[in-house]
């Protein structure tokens, strides 16, 4: 089959593997297609998190080609699925407790994290069985690609413990920015609003109904109507920063983008406003399925969203195009791009 992985350079290419089988519990899955998240970016410069034959990919839908043994009950072949990629162990203190997203065992097990199995930039992969979320007609295949960053805009929001009625941002308007902020529409916060730097991917947001703001209308906020919650998913040290600047006395910062550079946050306003800060990476099982009702009952724009489907073949082209031009705003500009087979 072929597969897309790290070179030892760090290129992408396109290579061809033995065809994987199914063991006790899992189930061979045939890719319909996998989107490019921004962590894939990222990490694939990182030896320590991709290291090379490291096959990425971790926004995947596709169909049941083959069960192990253990792995039918639930499941028939050609079941249209989407994969849940972290590999969540679901025995463990965390697990029994309802805080699954944060299992020890999520990542070393998932699928196309880095450092765990291969992933969904391939002709067909294996996942464990509990991976499996099934697809209902409602939701294309191209749609099943956006389930897993939408679970995490998902969770953020619904861990965020702030009330609709309140003001909050979105800090970076990428997928999951975007995602953030249509979530949060969804869940009636009619006080929302999105800022980027980036003016094409601001005119992107405004496109999409939401509410893009600019740097001097933060700042000249007057006191009370400022953010109770920022939602940094630009993922940099530039953009926490600002959240810590801009955010009321009480308020929280959801750090959603993941930056590989250290944070380093003034500690006066933090300790005088009494903010709060929370990481959000990933997700609960009942968060997953809640972006797959998203989906079914047509509340994401997904054309709007996924702007282009290119081959395997031109992996790397496409982190090229989502890095080097990135602006993701005016046309022909990638926002998320597919891989399929």
């Amino acid at each position: 089959m072929r597969a897309v992985e790290v070179a030892p350079d760090r290129r992408l290419v396109c290579i061809e593997r033995d065809d994987p089988a199914p063991g006790p519990g899992q189930a061979l899955v045939q890719v319909a297609a996998c989107g490019i998240c921004g962590s894939d970016l990222h990490f694939r410069d990182v030896p320590e998190l991709f290291p090379a034959g490291t096959v990425p990919g971790h926004e995947l839908s596709g169909r049941v080609l083959a069960l192990g043994p253990e792995a039918s009950g639930d499941w028939a072949i050609g079941d249209r699925v989407c994969v849940l990629p972290f590999g969540q162990c679901g025995e463990c203190e965390l697990c029994a407790t309802g805080n699954e997203q944060v299992c020890l065992h999520a990542v070393p097990n998932g699928v196309g994290l880095g450092t765990g199995r291969p992933g969904g930039y391939a002709e067909r992969l294996i996942v464990d069985a509990r991976m499996l979320f099934a697809l209902p007609d409602a939701v294309s295949d191209r749609a099943g690609t956006l389930v897993e960053p939408l679970a995490v805009a998902v969770r953020a929001v619904s861990a965020c413990a702030t009330p609709p009625d309140a003001s909050v941002l979105v800090l970076g308007a990428g997928p999951i920015g975007l995602l953030t902020a249509l979530v949060l529409r969804e869940r009636g916060y009619e006080r929302a609003a999105v800022y980027s730097r980036n003016p094409g991917r601001a005119q992107r947001a405004r496109a999409l109904g939401l509410a893009p703001v600019t740097l001097d209308e933060l700042r000249a906020a007057v006191p009370g109507t400022e953010p109770a919650c920022v939602f940094d998913c630009a993922g940099t040290p530039e953009s926490a920063g600002l959240a810590v600047e801009l955010l009321r006395p009480l308020g929280r910062l959801m750090l959603v983008g993941l930056s590989l550079a250290p944070l380093s946050l003034p500690a006066p306003p933090i300790v005088l406003k009494e903010l709060q800060i929370r990481g959000i990476i990933a997700y609960r099982r009942a968060e997953f399925s809640a972006a797959i009702d998203l989906l079914a009952a047509g509340r994401i724009p997904v054309d709007e969203l996924v702007t282009a489907t290119w081959p395997l073949e031109r992996a790397e082209e496409a982190f090229q195009a989502l890095t080097v031009r990135g602006d993701g705003g005016g046309d022909g500009e990638p926002l998320k791009i597919l891989l399929a087979p």
